[in-house]
């Protein structure tokens, strides 16, 4: 049934909380197994429909690209076709489509820490500075567990779990070929800004790229800012974790918390500015890239992730292209 219908049809149909708040099969099958007479409507609609055959009820949506294809859609953007392990997701289509003709020359992406599709639909407001400088919207599916060093290995290397082999909350240093080992095989400087310690700061160690390990989010922002006057990288990672931090020690949707998601997204449109002003005349491209969402722990209240549930694993990317020539954005 949730196959079928998604948690949002299970929860027009049948209202109740295990459904429409941050659903799980764990927490509805509790639920369930308490509540005779909602598990009693559940069973009589699963027997209606199976009844029906089975073209009974709408098709299911296709399945929403992964967070790994990231690796391979930065790498074609830039006009690099090899380097990556041969199980690497694929590139996303919808965005090589904004890619302008002849591809970028730079990129600069910025990687906040556990910020959902959720995030962007109960606060919209936060949004509104990408969404007003023309960002395009891509949804994307986390990886499972949606744990940070899980996720940013996978998004940065292309492979699943199993195929990078950070599987649990761990941070050794990747053994398989990454974008940052594509990026440098094809002549691109790289630099990896990122608070000291954090995943994106030890997962990635061993490649030819220039690591910052800077205090905490300011000082990353303050980095990244230097590194584009600079001007001797083509690619640009800032990591900023802020909002991670306090989702788990008050929750998620705290006033706190969702004040530290304003202050990602200001940080990664004072970066966007610098880059566009930096690289103005050079086609370029910028990302915002969040890992995973999280959501509030019942027992304890407090912020969690690493579920598969849509409230961990639905996030939303956003990229801009510019041609350079003209300095047109796609």
């Amino acid at each position: 049934m949730l196959a079928r219908h998604g948690w949002a049809g299970l929860g027009r149909s049948i209202k109740v909380r295990c459904f429409l708040n941050e659903p799980s099969v764990k927490s509805s099958l509790a639920f369930l197994r308490k509540t005779p007479w909602a598990r009693k409507k559940l069973e009589a609609w699963y027997v209606y429909e199976l009844s029906r055959g089975p073209k009974a009820g709408p098709a299911p949506k296709p399945a929403e690209p992964s967070i790994a294809g990231v690796a391979r859609t930065a790498l074609e953007a830039l006009g690099v076709k090899e380097g990556l392990e041969p199980g690497a997701a694929p590139a996303n289509p919808r965005v090589l489509d904004l890619v302008p003709p002849g591809g970028i020359k730079k990129l600069l992406i910025y990687a906040p820490d556990a910020i959902g599709r959720r995030m962007a639909l109960i606060h919209p407001e936060l949004f509104a500075g990408i969404d007003a400088a023309g960002f395009r919207k891509i949804d994307l599916r986390s990886v499972y567990p949606s744990k940070t060093p899980v996720c940013f290995a996978s998004m940065f290397s292309g492979l699943m779990p199993a195929g990078h082999g950070i599987k649990q909350y761990e941070k050794p240093a990747l053994k398989c070929r990454t974008i940052f080992d594509a990026l440098s095989a094809a002549g691109f400087k790289t630099a990896i800004a990122a608070v000291k310690d954090s995943s994106i700061d030890l997962i990635f160690r061993g490649r030819q790229a220039d690591y910052f390990s800077e205090e905490y989010d300011p000082q990353v922002t303050d980095r990244a800012l230097a590194l584009l006057e600079a001007g001797a990288h083509d690619v640009i990672l800032a990591y900023h974790q802020e909002y991670d931090d306090l989702l788990h020690k008050a929750g998620p949707w705290k006033d706190e918390a969702v004040a530290a998601v304003a202050r990602h997204t200001e940080a990664f449109l004072r970066l966007a500015a610098a880059a566009k002003e930096r690289w103005k005349g050079v086609p370029h491209g910028i990302l915002f890239a969040p890992d995973h969402g999280a959501h509030t722990d019942p027992a304890t209240g407090k912020g969690v992730h690493g579920d598969d549930i849509p409230a961990d694993m639905n996030v939303t990317h956003y990229w801009k292209f510019r041609r350079g020539q003209g300095d047109g954005a796609l």
